[in-house]
């Protein structure tokens, strides 16, 4: 099981690699596209609100390598003064936290997107509209004109990958398996000369 986990995990962890090395060059791209056409007084009007959607799945998709890279940013005053056993603790709780993010940030989506209830009204936009006063299947994006709900696909997407890096990352650690990410080097306790 874990090695299956694990595999997907590093399966998916490799297409986002690609994903935000192709969102990169592209908010890149079309911000320099932007700055061009603008000096040259032919605005492209769609470029700014591509730009903007192109660098928001670029953040999602960090978070959930961030994840399983276990980059994240952390606060490590307490590691100092505790010892190796309560640090471990600490790091369990981390990746249940974690866990416990996505899997919540996952249903959200799921209540958020209503697919069976969309699926009841049989795909059509406005009768589910009207029956739930959920407006995402029929607003479309202000200038490049597709429906924004195609935007927001990110965020059940990356809910779904966070989890799925989670939950390898928490065997792994529950387990007490190497990850296969260097995680990034604590300081270890001072000792009472004031030397590590």
């Amino acid at each position: 099981m874990l090695f299956l986990l694990r595999r997907c995990s590093a399966g998916l962890l490799q297409l986002e690699k690609y994903a935000l090395i192709f969102l990169a060059a592209s908010v890149t791209g079309l911000i320099l596209v932007n700055v061009t056409t603008r000096s040259l007084s032919m605005a492209i009007y769609w470029i700014d609100e591509l730009a903007i959607y192109a660098m928001i799945w670029m953040v999602m998709i960090g978070a959930s390598v961030t994840i399983r890279q276990r980059k994240g940013i952390a606060v490590t005053l307490a590691e100092a003064f505790v010892g190796d056993r309560i640090n471990s603790l600490f790091r369990v709780l981390v990746d249940l936290l974690i866990l416990l993010f996505a899997a919540t940030l996952l249903v959200l989506c799921w209540l958020w997107y209503d697919p069976l209830a969309f699926a009841a009204a049989g795909f059509d936009a406005e009768a589910f509209s009207a029956d739930s006063f959920n407006f995402i299947y029929q607003e479309p994006t202000n200038t490049i004109g597709v429906p924004k709900y195609l935007v927001w696909l990110v965020m059940p997407l990356t809910a779904t990958s966070m989890l799925l890096h989670a939950l390898a990352n928490l065997f792994e650690r529950a387990g007490g398996f190497s990850h296969p990410y260097r995680e990034p080097n604590h300081p270890g306790p001072v000792d009472k000369q004031g030397q590590g």
